[in-house]
């Protein structure tokens, strides 16, 4: 069953008569994961109930995107228009539904948020609405969540390949990074290597010395020196990202702060993988995780500032509820869906260590698809 399909079943399911993507210059990422092809000009994807579904767009992509869905076995009529004078009459009879959904989301600012869903843009909203005024719009979330959260079989073995992809340029790190490059070099140098096979999932996080204790750090000019270098980085092939963070050592005789404090973190992911099985509450992988850290003496509220992990999918940061150690209890796991595990702590103005790893929930257990080195890496 292709997404197109899916996504015709879950339209039935509520009642709707459609489903409509509105996308300009790359405005909502769902274009291309219903596509399997970039379309930058203005067009309108509409994913009918009724199996009749239609793409319009500008002459110059149409037939780039024919090809796209032949290739994925959509039955889909690709409509093309040349001025927005020729557009509006095609698209009017498209969308003169009496219910169709939008990709806005209804409850950003919620724990249970739909902010994932909100790529409509205002002018797109009104405008649709003043050409058909007697349509009910409605929002996509529900479409979108059962199309992304869990993945399928498809998409699984897309992420083992492009984890295996990320790792083997992960591996080589230690044989061109050198004392006196700048954290954008390194980020440049990782990045052209994605492009021969893929594109960056996100652009790279290079942090060195005291940077590393910035989890989110904008990668920047300063120069390597011995110490702490935290590479988060991560690598899109077809339908899936990896994200992946290697801390490793510059320069010679690493501390035995940062040895053990690397090896106590090595080992708190360990612990947290034995809980990313199915129909396990969110929290748990999470608690375990800082419990094991509190144990060792470690004040995980302190030097732990962020989640566990995060949804993994068509984007670095999917659709899926966080691991977090106090999110709602309701949220569960569910199998194949795919998390990062990472772990972090930071010591401000000093340094930080993060592991991320990515995995596979399973029935009985997990399916680590990434890996750290046990001992970190010397460069």
């Amino acid at each position: 069953m292709n997404k197109f399909e899916k996504a015709q079943e879950l339209l039935n399911d509520l009642n709707g008569d459609g489903w409509l993507i509105i996308c300009n210059e790359d405005s909502d990422i769902h274009s291309r994961f219903l596509l399997g092809v970039a379309s930058h000009a203005r067009h309108y994807i509409y994913v009918a109930a009724n199996g009749q579904h239609k793409v319009l767009s500008v002459e110059m992509e149409a037939g780039m995107i024919k090809k796209a869905l032949e290739k994925k076995g959509v039955d889909a009529k690709v409509i093309f228009y040349t001025t927005i004078e020729d557009l509006v009459p095609k698209l009017k009879p498209i969308i003169n539904k009496p219910r169709i959904a939008l990709n806005f989301g209804e409850n950003v600012l919620t724990e249970e948020g739909t902010a994932y869903a909100d790529h409509i843009r205002v002018g797109d909203f009104f405008s649709i609405k003043e050409l058909v005024p007697n349509t009910e719009f409605f929002s996509a979330a529900p479409i979108i969540e059962e199309l992304r959260s869990v993945k399928t079989p498809e998409e699984l073995d897309d992420l083992r390949n492009v984890c295996k992809a990320t790792l083997e340029l992960l591996e080589t790190i230690p044989d061109w990074v050198k004392i006196g490059m700048t954290e954008k070099e390194i980020q440049a140098k990782l990045e052209y290597e994605y492009t021969k096979i893929g594109k960056p999932s996100f652009e790279a996080i290079v942090a060195s010395g005291a940077h590393s204790a910035d989890p989110h750090h904008n990668t920047s000019t300063k120069k390597i020196e011995p110490g702490v270098l935290l590479i988060d980085t991560g690598l899109q092939i077809d339908q899936m990202c990896s994200d992946i963070t290697w801390t490793f050592w510059v320069g010679n005789n690493p501390s035995d702060e940062f040895l053990q404090a690397y090896q106590i973190l090595y080992e708190s992911k360990e612990v947290a993988n034995k809980y990313f099985i199915a129909d396990i509450p969110n929290y748990l992988p999470a608690k375990m995780c800082r419990d094991f850290l509190a144990e060792k003496g470690y004040d995980h509220e302190r030097l732990f500032f962020h989640g566990l992990g995060h949804s993994l999918g068509f984007e670095a940061h999917d659709i899926g509820a966080r691991i977090r150690w106090k999110s709602p209890k309701e949220y569960r796991l569910k199998e194949n869906m795919v998390y990062t595990n990472e772990p972090g702590l930071y010591w401000s103005g000093k340094w930080g260590i993060r592991q991320e790893d990515d995995v596979i929930i399973g029935k009985e257990e997990c399916e680590q698809v990434t890996y750290n080195h046990k001992d970190p890496i010397i460069i």
